[in-house]
């Protein structure tokens, strides 16, 4: 346990991909031995520690302690809290909150109602609250309206300025109202992290792994074929317009390295702030990277 630190990191949806990645970056520990003593990481579905592959216990790591189980889509906020206070030890010393869940079904309504829920019962249980974070998306700079809506680069100022027509159908707006509402005189303060802009917030790695993978097996490519030599060209999984669009990829570790950053600076991060991040200024196109990735795929087939 990190020395000098009585911060204690809740992590909603801790088994997705930045959910993960925010956990092991906590452990490793990110940014310092001392900036977390306890960690606990929240799931819907059930999952064992084993499956995890989080750095294990180690006396310079925060306390880690793994609840499953935890449906954010039924009850109130009332609920959640009777449910945390059973099940989360020492769930009044939690300071940061990173909330990454969402749920596809009805985008606006069901995820708004979670995210209610959660602030509210920690307004209710957590009286050392320091600060929120969750990840924001593309669909947050109308990317979906025919022809797009605002011509890039895609700067942070833009998301206040979306047609209302659109806006209601994105959950963001509707989390910063809720922020803004809930943390009003309260000791905590809150921010956005948006990543990716172009595409979707969802990664496509599992679907490149699948495509990939498969096409390796059927044409005898990997570490475990005897024709492990073989080259084969692997066609790109798109149009000539998605090879060369311009985008700024962004890794879960960053992703999770900033969230946490940004979470341990509220004079400068908070105040409802949002912040784009990439792994690099400079741009790139799938026609760039999509060579490294295919070869990259034959050697954990």
């Amino acid at each position: 346990m990190g020395e000098g630190s009585n911060n204690h990191a809740i992590v909603f949806g801790a088994s997705g991909l930045i959910g993960w990645a925010l956990v092991d970056q906590l452990l490793s520990p990110y940014p310092h031995t001392s900036s977390f003593s306890k960690v606990t990481a929240v799931t819907n579905r059930p999952l064992n520690l084993s499956e995890c592959h989080w750095p294990g216990p180690d006396s310079h790591r925060p306390d880690l302690q793994l609840v499953s189980g935890v449906d954010l889509r039924h009850g109130d906020a009332a609920t959640l809290a009777a449910c945390l206070k059973r099940e989360v030890k020492d769930i009044e010393s939690v300071t940061h909150i990173y909330y990454l869940v969402e749920d596809d079904i009805e985008e606006v309504a069901t995820n708004l109602r979670m995210f209610e829920n959660v602030i509210n019962a920690h307004n209710l249980v957590c009286p050392n609250l320091r600060f929120v974070t969750f990840p924001g998306g593309t669909r947050g700079y109308g990317i979906y309206i025919p022809g797009g809506t605002f011509t890039p680069p895609l700067t942070e100022d833009l998301v206040n300025k979306l047609p209302p027509s659109y806006a209601k159908t994105v959950v963001y707006p509707a989390y910063r109202e809720l922020l803004n509402a809930a943390s009003k005189g309260k000791k905590w303060t809150w921010c956005e992290i948006g990543f990716t802009p172009n595409g979707s917030q969802f990664s496509l790695a599992l679907h490149w792994a699948q495509y990939l993978s498969l096409y390796a097996v059927n044409h005898g490519v990997g570490p475990n074929e005897a024709s492990n030599t073989t080259t084969v060209e692997v066609p790109f999984p798109g149009n000539s317009a998605g090879a060369n669009a311009l985008f700024t990829p962004v890794s879960s570790k960053t992703i999770a390295r900033f969230m946490i950053y940004a979470s341990l600076h509220p004079e400068t991060c908070g105040g409802g702030r949002l912040f784009n991040i990439a792994d690099n200024e400079t741009p790139c196109t799938f026609g760039e990277i999509w060579p490294q990735l295919a070869k990259w795929s034959a050697s954990w087939v």
